[in-house]
């Protein structure tokens, strides 16, 4: 079974009805002129074709998003043992009803014609194996802004993935000019898994930075995989290898038993 899934109608009308009668919490991702945004959220209801979510509120706690109908944005929630993302168009804002009788503001979504599921596990983190070698560069601004060639003011840092989920990965670089990065930063970045033709080009964004037993180690977190065909597609070579390193990590826990 492929990890990432395409639903038909029914499974879509079925995974909305659960999720709202549990008011899931919900991460929107949204384009902004610095990148890519996540903000955090929860299914209230549905009415009349659309999906009510209490207001978004930023990660970094700053203004809300001005939302304006029409506008895309990516949705994403866990439901059972598996991720559901999809692109949804805001039909805008306004206040609705709940089941207890209380009135909220709400952000107004059409509800989709198009969803995705994803096992859960692929979002465990998993350690690469000794014997494989996933290698990654990354830049500053997001992966439009990759830089013809790595200069001193527009840098190329190269690093060894020692982790991957797909959610994000971890690093070790040895260029210590990484520490000018700052958390929350948006990076670009290419994944490399071993020698064959298997690349992740994606957005990230800097989620920690921490030097220990002499090692530089940087922590991203994917974003925007979900609202593209190639990122999607990023997103099942990603889930695969992590179910690939999964295995060879159970098989060799057995063998050393």
């Amino acid at each position: 079974m492929p990890t990432l899934q395409h639903l038909n109608n029914r499974q879509i009308d079925e995974v909305v009805e659960a999720a709202s009668q549990r008011q899931v919490p919900v991460t929107i991702t949204v384009r902004s002129d610095s990148g890519w945004m996540n903000m955090r959220s929860r299914l209230l209801c549905t009415r009349n074709s659309h999906l009510c979510l209490s207001l978004p509120a930023p990660d970094d706690g700053g203004e809300p998003y001005p939302f304006q109908p029409a506008d895309k944005a990516g949705v994403s929630f866990k439901l059972k043992h598996h991720k559901h993302i999809f692109t949804a168009t805001v039909a805008g804002t306004g206040d609705a009803e709940l089941a207890d009788g209380t009135k909220q503001s709400v952000l107004e979504l059409c509800s989709p014609t198009r969803m995705h599921r994803l096992q859960r596990r692929a979002f465990l983190r998993v350690d690469v194996p000794p014997n494989r070698i996933v290698r990654a560069s990354f830049w500053m601004g997001g992966r439009d802004a990759e830089p013809a060639g790595g200069r001193p003011d527009q840098p190329i840092w190269s690093s060894r993935v020692t982790n991957i989920s797909a959610g994000g990965f971890q690093a070790t670089c040895e260029d210590d000019a990484i520490a000018s990065l700052d958390v929350g930063e948006a990076v670009g970045v290419h994944v490399r898994f071993g020698t064959e033709d298997e690349t992740v080009y994606a957005d990230a964004q800097l989620r920690h930075l921490q030097e220990e037993d002499g090692k530089l180690y940087v922590g991203f977190q994917f974003v925007g995989l979900a609202q593209t065909r190639e990122g999607r597609d990023a997103l099942q070579l990603i889930s695969t290898k992590v179910a690939q390193f999964q295995r060879e990590s159970a098989a060799t826990a057995r063998a050393r038993r």
